[in-house]
């Protein structure tokens, strides 16, 4: 049950943290390249709290850290964020967020040391009794050795329930998604299309998920590649 203040009837205000590892293919970027020998191991640290200024927002610090298991080369990215809901109604909802994100890829052509400011747009609802969720992430370089610009990669997850017990969940979910540059890096244009697949499997506090996805590059010299990756996540909150 969710606890409310007296004053605001808001829901308390809790501190949420996540701890994800797994492992993917190699390391690839949303602009379609793919860096290192593979596999590759992928950690990422989240915390936060909710329900800060309004009802569903979020303020929160991350760390993520991609290694390359043969050569151990280490490409990691940290930054800090806040997202709120703009708007509810019925089936709708929609959230937007910002901060501000550092990143270090040293794989990733001459090396990356890049200060970038990052947007999200998440927009859910329903059709014909399937959830739909669309995301967007843009980022914008600030600072970097490489060619400044700015980068929108969109995302379209449809959920199918396979599974639904009161301790266990298993969600099947697939969709497109796409990449477009600015010049983020010297790139422009389209970049890729992909279609992603998911399966989940949630319980308590715990979420094991397994995607494959195939990417068909809309430039000359992106490759047409297939992609898989494995990760459990565990979330406390108090």
């Amino acid at each position: 049950m969710t606890h409310e203040t007296a004053a605001t009837g808001k829901p308390r205000t809790r501190w949420v943290t996540s701890f994800q590892s797994g492992f993917a293919d190699t390391f690839q970027l949303t602009l379609g390249g793919m860096f290192g020998a593979g596999p590759a191991w992928q950690n990422k640290f989240t915390t936060g709290l909710t329900n800060v200024l309004r009802t569903g927002d979020s303020v929160f610090i991350y760390g993520s850290d991609t290694m390359d298991s043969p050569t151990q080369s280490n490409d990691w990215q940290a930054g800090m964020g806040y997202k709120v809901p703009v708007w509810r109604k019925r089936n709708h909802f929609l959230s937007l967020g910002s901060g501000v994100q550092h990143w270090r890829f040293p794989s990733v052509k001459t090396g990356t040391n890049d200060w970038l400011i990052p947007g999200n747009l998440l927009y859910q609802t329903k059709v014909k009794a399937v959830p739909v969720a669309v995301q967007s992430d843009s980022w914008t370089l600030l600072k970097s050795p490489l060619a400044k610009g700015s980068l929108l990669h969109t995302q379209v997850w449809m959920s199918h329930p396979i599974l639904k017990r009161d301790q266990v969940q298993i969600v099947f979910k697939h969709g497109p998604a796409h990449t477009y540059s600015w010049n983020f890096y010297g790139t422009q244009g389209n970049r890729v299309f992909r279609y992603q697949t998911m399966v989940a499997i949630s319980f308590k506090d715990t979420v094991i998920e397994g995607g494959y996805r195939k990417q068909a590059g809309l430039q000359d010299g992106i490759q047409n590649n297939n992609y898989w990756q494995f990760a459990v996540t565990k979330t406390f909150s108090r």
